[in-house]
């Protein structure tokens, strides 16, 4: 009677329905026989510029909200330009007044809708960044201005994300959100009409929230979610790291990262010796040979043995399919000394301007 206990995870990938890659994920779980196949999931889709959307990444969720501010600054050139063809030129970079003019009344019309269509977006996404990382959610807050224009209280972005997609009453006038009410709450715990708060401050907050998640915080959640996943974890939860440790090498290679030590450079080390092996003579080797490498974005992947804990480096080296495998741990470790401090994701750190009336 074979009693061997199992703790394995695959994850098989078909990407025969181009443009999407499906993924299916195999699981044993203690004896041979209490295996199963979970239906398969879209794991990404191959856009047309040759881009690679990754589904359920923090990376993803971090490109929603960039990708709202972005709609903004283009009403904002778009904005610019009309107000130019109309001759109303004579505005600041930094707080614009418009004057009584239809084209004005349009742009603002048109501004009001597209805020509240971002805001409830970003809110959306805000929410997911906070159940991933709340501590550093819960340092982000704007204040909270009273009918008068009064400082009254400070709100945090969480709170603001959670009214937005629960609201029952809201208005966007120029660039406040006024009156923002839930079926139960206000904006301030002092329940009264004619609170608002800046978009400005919101989105501004929001954009240093996004600056400050780093590698590290990431590495950190999917250190503490491999060390206790198994065959019997809930699937929503191998998924998760599946996505995120797929996407981390887009985070961990870059302009101004050093390639001195961890899992990238032991694959490249390799590879240079089997390069200068192959065509330089010994003589040729001891006086000191340099070898280009041509390396693809490294993708990273969790080997199906849960009990060993272990990561699969993948890339392409000058043309030649190379991989790596690691200690979990190890693997960590090496990513957080090259590349824990970086950004996951850099941002321009511009906001558009605002047009507004007195």
């Amino acid at each position: 009677m074979n009693t061997e206990r199992h703790n394995r995870v695959h994850i098989m990938l078909n990407a025969k329905h181009t443009p999407y890659i499906y993924a299916a994920v195999h699981i044993v779980d203690g004896r041979i026989d209490n295996q199963w196949w979970e239906k398969p999931y879209v794991l990404s889709k191959r856009r047309a510029d040759g881009s690679e959307v990754v589904y359920g990444t923090v990376t993803r969720t971090l490109q929603k909200i960039l990708s709202q501010m972005d709609r903004l600054t283009r009403f904002s050139s778009e904005a610019r330009a009309k107000l130019d063809a109309a001759g109303l030129a004579s505005l600041t970079q930094d707080h614009s007044i418009l004057p009584d003019a239809p084209v004005a009344t349009e742009i603002l019309d048109e501004q009001e809708d597209l805020i509240e269509e971002v805001l409830l977006q970003v809110s959306m996404n805000l929410r997911i960044l906070s159940e991933i990382f709340p501590s550093q959610l819960s340092q982000g807050k704007v204040a909270v201005y009273d009918y008068d224009g009064q400082d009254v209280a400070n709100i945090e972005l969480r709170r603001i994300a959670d009214l937005l997609a629960h609201n029952r009453y809201i208005v966007v006038k120029n660039h406040y959100v006024v009156d923002l009410i839930s079926d139960e709450r206000f904006l301030a715990n002092q329940a009264q009409i004619g609170l608002k708060i800046s978009v400005p401050e919101y989105l501004d907050e929001t954009l240093k929230i996004v600056e400050a998640i780093t590698v590290k915080d990431l590495v950190t959640k999917l250190w503490g979610a491999i060390k206790n996943l198994s065959a019997s974890s809930n699937i929503k939860d191998i998924i998760f790291v599946t996505q995120n440790l797929y996407t981390l090498g887009g985070s961990v290679v870059g302009t101004g990262v050093q390639i001195s030590e961890g899992p990238l450079k032991t694959i490249l080390d390799r590879v240079a010796q089997r390069e200068v092996e192959g065509v330089l003579s010994r003589s040729a080797m001891l006086k000191g040979a340099k070898v280009a490498m041509a390396f693809s974005t490294p993708r990273f992947y969790l080997e199906p043995d849960l009990d060993r804990k272990q990561i699969r480096v993948q890339m392409q080296v000058n043309g030649q399919q190379r991989s790596l495998v690691m200690d979990y741990e190890e693997f960590f470790r090496d990513v957080l000394a090259a590349s824990g401090e970086r950004t996951l994701l850099p941002t321009s750190g511009n906001l558009p301007w605002w047009q507004t009336v007195t």
